[in-house]
């Protein structure tokens, strides 16, 4: 009789909750109201349903009480605001828009910084640890240096930064805040590796993350090359090679087996500004509508 009382009380709880924002999205006037109307009432519906179940979870089962209180104040540990933030890009984000960052940068839907965060982006970093060594980061097409900083802030201390143009970077990154450990270059991927990589004989990466749409062999190609034993790549890789209108993404291990592949990323369909540096690179991203100049082959 308690359970079935306890039912009845979690759904009068969800729908007292739930119920206003659906009316209010039922009430918007598609004519007059704009998208950024609309996401904040999805915004708002998720929000209530996390807080509605949370509670209807704790009225059915109060034991979970401890064991939740137990786990945020482990979390609340984890993600003390310890590090530094370099870039004004960070916490800017927004789900499933990007949002322009400088004339020829955007900052990716959140989606992809929650991606990035991932257990293939996490593993490398602990096994350097394991191994005692210092995490080393490549981070392509770092734009305003929102993926940099979140490389950093899950421990990655050691960046090696790129993108072929850094407006971006000089409109939202403050110099004086970045650690030592994280070194920005106004170069595309091709002329960094080529021109200071190699020739300097520089070490592997424990982790490669890419930050525009690539083709396949690209990746398989960096991952071979410049990845540590228990490294990986992570990048928006084109479904089909040269089409740069649909990305999945992919994470690799240092042979170029593929060990992760997804098209889409809850509701954000994958969608990056392409490679710069291939000859099929075409539009607005593309030189030379942007600017960009190919590296020449003699």
């Amino acid at each position: 009789m308690l359970d079935h009382c306890r039912i009845i009380a979690l759904l009068v709880l969800i729908g007292h909750m739930i119920v206003p924002q659906i009316q209010a999205w039922g009430a918007i006037n598609p004519e007059t109201n704009s998208g950024a109307s609309r996401r904040q009432i999805l915004q708002d519906i998720v929000t209530q349903t996390t807080v509605a179940t949370t509670t209807a979870a704790l009225i059915y089962n109060p034991s979970i009480a401890k064991a939740e209180t137990s786990i945020s104040s482990e979390a609340s540990k984890s993600t003390s605001p310890t590090k530094p933030i370099f870039t004004r890009g960070f916490g800017r984000e927004e789900y499933t828009n990007s949002i322009t960052a400088s004339r020829d940068t955007n900052i990716s839907p959140k989606e992809v910084y929650d991606s990035i965060q991932s257990s293939y982006v996490e593993y490398p970093l602990t096994k350097a640890r394991d191994n005692n060594r210092i995490p080393r980061a490549w981070d392509v097409g770092a734009g305003a240096g929102v993926s940099t900083q979140t490389l950093y802030n899950m421990g990655y201390s050691t960046i090696e930064a790129v993108d072929w143009s850094s407006k971006a970077w000089d409109d939202n990154v403050t110099d004086e805040l970045v650690p030592s450990g994280i070194k920005f270059y106004e170069l595309d991927d091709e002329r960094y590796v080529e021109d200071i990589w190699r020739p300097k004989q520089m070490e592997k990466f424990d982790v490669i993350v890419f930050n525009f749409g690539i083709n396949e062999r690209k990746a398989r190609k960096y991952a071979r090359e410049m990845l540590v034993e228990d490294g990986r790549l992570f990048a928006p890789v084109n479904t089909q090679s040269d089409y740069w209108l649909k990305q999945a993404f992919q994470v690799y291990d240092n042979k170029g087996n593929i060990l992760w592949n997804v098209n889409d990323v809850g509701a954000w369909s994958i969608h990056f500004q392409p490679d710069v540096t291939q000859d099929t690179c075409q539009g607005i991203w593309c030189a030379p509508f942007n600017g960009f100049q190919k590296k020449k082959r003699w």
